[in-house]
């Protein structure tokens, strides 16, 4: 458990949409809730919102924008979600798509105060609203994919936040094949990204079931591949103890029939 007086406001970013950065926000939020942390998941993908989807079509009536904007108060906008996170969610409204964000740092730094973890899911790319955001965040995670173009962006948004001397924690490496001839290897990605790869998170088929049961992974399937790490990733930020799970293979095989039947 954290022991600071404030929480932790960990961004997660990265150079390009599609590398599953929202379900990792949710997976490792859900993970660390697991674990006795008090978690709170912010959607400032104000463009292309998704949390909510991703927690399972859930859609609280009163979004971030209101609390920007100065007519909601933020204990109208979070919410507790069954999984235990607690989150607050973006509007889809292509009105709502470029809010003013000053007071987001004040916010997210409110929100801190009763979360032990504040996860925000960012928007992709850089520019200035990017850019805002990054700054309301304390620290930063870079997320990414085994590619070419995956990895030259986050390379890119990696530079973007040591120019702005924002700490980041390391580089997600997300959705791995394990194919050396049709990916880049993990220490290619370190040396493209100048960071420490924190996690590596194989694709998971079970990712995409999840988000038809209206589940995190998680959830789903804590003992699915991505899961282990995701869970592992938690324990290694928060410092919480995680045993990976003996007879894995025979687990994994035992969910997958008790699935089908």
């Amino acid at each position: 458990m954290n022991v600071m007086s404030d929480g932790r406001i960990i961004g997660l970013i990265s150079g390009k949409g599609g590398v599953g950065k929202t379900s990792l926000t949710v997976n490792l939020g859900t993970s660390l809730s697991m674990m006795g942390e008090s978690v709170t998941l912010v959607d400032a993908d104000f463009s292309a919102s998704n949390l909510g989807v991703y927690l399972g079509q859930y859609d609280h009536p009163v979004k971030i924008q209101e609390v920007l904007r100065g007519d909601a108060r933020i204990d109208e906008a979070r919410f507790r979600h069954p999984s235990g996170v607690q989150a607050i969610t973006s509007s889809k409204s292509i009105e709502n798509a470029e809010p003013n964000t000053a007071k987001l740092k004040e916010i997210l730094q409110q929100v801190s105060e009763n979360s032990d973890y504040v996860l925000v899911d960012c928007p992709p790319g850089i520019g200035v609203m990017v850019e805002n955001i990054i700054s309301a965040c304390d620290e930063l995670i870079v997320v990414t994919m085994p590619t070419q173009t995956a990895s030259v962006n986050a390379a890119q948004i990696m530079e973007e936040c040591r120019t702005m001397r924002k700490p980041v924690l390391g580089t997600i490496l997300n959705k791995v094949e394990g194919n050396a001839e049709k990916e880049l290897v993990d220490r290619e990605v370190e040396m493209m990204t100048d960071s420490n790869l924190l996690a590596e998170v194989p694709y998971d088929g079970e990712m995409k079931e999840s988000l038809f049961h209206n589940q995190s992974l998680i959830e789903y399937n804590d003992v699915s591949p991505a899961a282990i790490e995701i869970q592992e990733l938690a324990a290694n930020i928060s410092g919480n103890e995680f045993e990976r799970p003996r007879f894995i293979k025979l687990k994994q095989a035992f969910k997958k029939i008790k699935s089908l039947i």
